[in-house]
């Protein structure tokens, strides 16, 4: 399975790579003169490969894409990776569906996800989660948006936003909208929703990254305008699968999220 890192601007405070070292892993970036300056920072342990590419994460995800195979599975990260925490004691529990948070348990499980993670482990539990796509045919995976217990029950989900920061990804015939570059994970889960009927989460592991810091493709207040621009595309390109929604600290119509599934009431019983 291949890695990819990606980057722009980050020369000196790269840090996935750092975790990566022991992994074979190739990093993008955009230019051979930033290509040049992360030789300079010293932090990259991987593949350094400058994609000619306009700045955009869509835009090198899908020259990731072109460096694969068909129907090969890859693993995506960003560039800022704090660490990765999973629950203890995965293995001994990894194929029950849930583990029964509840408000007196809560205080426990929060420690019990803090476990450390590493690489080696992480991609174990890679290649455990993409078994899980290939039985229910989907395509994209990804991993807890929180570290909040309550939202971290179940196992595994099916339809809700794979989040960017890690992804495991099968080359289809899918491709990211370039038109969409800085919520590509949104835009990337519905393309999928819409293709294969549901993507997978697994909630028992969380990469934390740095979100919206100063480098790479900027901050809240740099993207801002935007972001806006493309939350419309988003809704009124994916209706079906993206609406706007709200978020503390961000204006309105500036935050998107995945639809509600939709159910078919003739399938609902009755009784």
């Amino acid at each position: 399975m291949k890695t990819f890192i990606f980057t722009y601007d980050r020369f000196n405070t790269i840090t996935t790579s750092q975790y990566l070292k022991d992994i074979p892993h190739i990093v993008l970036c955009h230019t051979e003169e930033q290509k040049q300056k992360f030789i300079q920072g010293g932090r990259v342990h991987g593949q350094l490969i400058a994609s000619g590419q306009p700045k955009g994460l869509a835009n090198n995800r899908n020259f990731a894409l072109d460096m694969m195979e068909h129907g090969e599975w890859a693993c995506f990260w960003v560039d800022d990776l704090i660490d990765v925490t999973f629950i203890k004691n995965y293995w001994d529990i990894c194929e029950a569906d849930s583990i029964g948070v509840n408000a007196s348990n809560q205080p426990q499980i929060r420690q019990d996800f803090k476990e450390k993670c590493t690489p080696e482990m992480f991609y174990r539990i890679a290649q455990h989660t993409i078994k899980k796509a290939e039985q229910k045919g989907f395509a994209l995976c990804g991993f807890s948006l929180t570290d909040n217990p309550l939202f971290r029950d179940k196992h595994y989900s099916y339809w809700s936003l794979a989040d960017g920061r890690c992804w495991l990804v099968k080359k289809t015939h899918l491709r990211f909208d370039t038109n969409v570059q800085l919520i590509d994970d949104t835009c990337f889960t519905a393309i999928n929703l819409k293709a294969f009927g549901g993507v997978v989460n697994n909630n028992w592991l969380l990469p934390n990254c740095e979100r919206y810091k100063p480098g790479a493709y900027g901050t809240i207040e740099q993207r801002i305008d935007q972001k806006k621009a493309e939350c419309k595309y988003l809704v009124d390109t994916y209706p079906d699968y993206v609406c706007y929604g709200d978020k503390v600290g961000w204006p309105a119509l500036s935050h998107v999220k995945i639809r509600q599934k939709k159910v078919n009431k003739d399938q609902v019983s009755l009784f």
